[in-house]
């Protein structure tokens, strides 16, 4: 009985040192809630597929609007002049595009003319393939209500993805998935196993200023990530057989920018953590969500609005959306930078804040 007795003292003492520490209240609480979130609004998005509709005359494109406005998260957000619809798609206005011919249409279903012509941005295989089958489902019943049976047919076109094969969706993504996870991971057990031993305190009293200090820490780490992107990149076009039909040379350049931005996020959680436990629990804390709401595992298109607004915030968003251009549509230096500038915002963002905290820490 003594012995239960001790066990069941050890263990209350052990309790109540885990409910005053911090760590272990985020580890035990905060991150699982965090995480059934996310995964519960990935996984179950409210958003709308966008559907760009072209069709011979208005009553044709209000009548196939109407038709795909009783299928489940299709959104019609254009109707035009024939030939709109798939320029629509091909500029990332729409997902899809319905191009209705002269003859053909779901008004008129039994005159002579060709098929319907669904026009399908592949890139995300996914997203794509589900909207398309609802498509599809609401001709055949159009059909089957006006009574022809036999049906004049539809031709699917799918752009960028012939195939949609899935791992040209994921592969672009896992560039910068891998470059995040491994730098910030660097970033934060460096710099926190530098402060346990001492070390960095004695980098900041030799005559050379805690910026140069902290970029002269940070580019052997870019220049680690910027290799491993392009490994990674390399590997998905010999073994994967992934096409990069843009400029590739606009995709690297971008790299060792989103290297140095999860470094010095990285940083930014060593000098807040007090040891290298709490900065790795800060690492997955942030990565985590990155991966969830930044379009790698489920499309960002089908997120709710306040979970696009918090995804825009991580630079593995900006990256997908510019590697997935480079490599599947063709893109180049314009979509590249447009995505680089909020890249670059958080990485002084980033770099500013880790300044800062060093700073509170040695004073």
């Amino acid at each position: 009985m003594s012995r239960l007795r001790r066990i069941a003292a050890v263990a209350a003492v052990e309790s109540t040192r885990l409910m005053r520490t911090r760590i272990a209240l985020t580890l035990l609480l905060l991150v699982p809630l965090l995480q059934i979130v996310l995964f519960g609004t990935a996984i179950r998005p409210d958003a709308a597929v966008t559907v760009a509709i072209a069709a011979p005359s208005k009553r044709d494109a209000e009548t196939v609007a109407s038709e795909l406005g009783q299928q489940h998260n299709l959104a019609v957000v254009a109707k035009g002049a024939p030939g709109t619809a798939e320029a629509m798609v091909r500029r990332g206005g729409a997902v899809i595009g319905v191009e209705v011919p002269e003859a053909r249409s779901f008004a008129n279903p039994l005159a002579k003319g060709g098929p319907l012509r669904i026009v399908v941005d592949a890139s995300n295989a996914s997203l794509a393939s589900a909207a398309t089958a609802r498509i599809e489902a609401a001709y055949w019943r159009a059909l089957a209500e006006r009574g022809d049976a036999s049906g004049p047919g539809l031709k699917v076109e799918r752009l960028y993805n012939p195939e949609s094969r899935a791992d040209w969706s994921f592969l672009p993504g896992l560039v910068g998935v891998t470059v995040m996870i491994a730098m910030i991971m660097l970033g934060t057990l460096s710099l926190a196993r530098e402060r346990e031993g001492g070390t960095w305190e004695a980098l900041l009293i030799l005559p050379v200023g805690r910026g140069e200090v902290l970029l002269g820490k940070l580019l052997p780490y870019v220049a680690i990530g910027t290799v491993q992107g392009l490994a990674v990149m390399m590997v998905g076009f010999w073994l994967f057989e992934l096409p990069v039909r843009g400029n590739a040379a606009a995709l690297a350049a971008l790299l060792p920018l989103f290297a140095a931005a999860h470094l010095a996020l990285g940083y930014a959680i060593a000098a807040r953590a007090r040891t290298q436990l709490a900065a790795l629990q800060g690492a997955v804390a942030f990565y985590l969500p990155a991966m969830l709401l930044s379009g790698f595992l489920y499309p960002f298109a089908t997120l709710p609005g306040w979970a696009q607004t918090i995804g825009n915030l991580f630079p593995l968003t900006h990256f997908n959306r510019a590697a997935t251009g480079v490599m599947l549509r063709g893109e180049g230096w314009p979509l590249v930078l447009e995505q680089a500038l909020p890249i670059a915002a958080f990485t002084l963002l980033a770099a500013a804040v880790a300044a800062l905290f060093q700073a509170r820490t040695l004073d």
